[in-house]
């Protein structure tokens, strides 16, 4: 993933530039860890636990993100960055690539997909209200909620399958808040302190009510990995508070580099994101 571009000066990350982050998805889609046969044993009770939870969550994988695509446009424009529509596109591949595979599994195994849900036709609207910076947020808290969620699904079930795809999924999400964060750390830098203190303020709200959401729609999944309604929180809220640290721009450095083209350099998926 990444390298963690300190800044020797003083001694804080540089936000990567988006041809930085084209260059880890694109080598991250060539570090895929594989995966085993999809038709691998599920047991019924295991099916019946997962099954209603799991087409929720293919379903919020498979957006083809024309709103987000048209707002990373609008922004590359405003700022002469081309590659971000690019890393948006990669970005956007990469859900998609979980849904297939989430979806691949749930046809093996007989489980329905879903063509709605209310909880994904909120999120959905939530991004179309207003500009990138508002649809990232959105997305964020949804990344948020995959980081814990697909670890209590990968706990809850016995399938060799099932757990080598929820171990590919959180690193590609761990990678996807590194990167939406960062970009909103780089929208907000010249915004006011009221302003950008308002924006998390919202956020946390928005974390806290997905956060209900979630708990009442796949407690099953999240109980069958023995988690409560408190420790559910409490992660969920761990992983909040360190998106939200990384989003904040003050702790950058922000040389001009840091939103120009990127430098040449090789890439390492493997490596940790900071």
């Amino acid at each position: 993933m990444p390298n963690t571009g300190k800044s020797c000066a003083v001694d804080r990350p540089v936000a990567r530039t988006s041809g930085e982050w084209t260059d880890y998805f694109q080598v991250n889609r060539q570090s895929l860890a594989p995966m085993p046969n999809p038709a691998d044993h599920l047991p019924d009770h295991e099916r019946q636990l997962i099954a209603k939870s799991i087409a929720e969550f293919q379903l919020g994988e498979s957006s083809e993100g024309k709103h987000l695509i048209r707002a990373a446009k609008a922004y590359a424009k405003r700022h002469s960055d081309p590659d971000y529509v690019v890393a948006i596109g990669l970005f956007i591949a990469e859900e998609n690539r979980h849904a297939r595979d989430l979806g691949r599994f749930m046809d093996s195994h007989g489980i329905e997909r879903n063509r709605r849900t209310i909880a994904d036709a909120i999120f959905r609207q939530l991004r179309r209200l207003a500009g990138l910076d508002t649809s990232i947020s959105v997305l964020v808290t949804a990344e948020i909620i995959a980081q814990v969620y697909y670890r209590a699904l990968r706990d809850a079930t016995g399938s060799p399958v099932l757990k080598a795809l929820c171990r590919q999924i959180l690193r590609d999400e761990k990678a996807h808040v590194q990167f939406q964060c960062e970009r909103l750390a780089i929208i907000r830098r010249k915004r006011g302190a009221a302003f950008n203190l308002w924006s998390r303020t919202l956020h946390r709200l928005l974390m806290i009510g997905a956060i209900l959401v979630v708990w009442h729609n796949h407690g099953p999944v999240l109980r069958g990995a023995r988690f409560s309604f408190r420790g559910f929180t409490r992660n969920t809220l761990r992983y909040a508070e360190r998106a939200f640290r990384i989003a904040l721009p003050g702790r950058y450095s922000w040389p001009d580099a840091a939103v120009a083209a990127a430098p040449e350099h090789s890439w390492n998926a493997q490596q940790p994101v900071a």
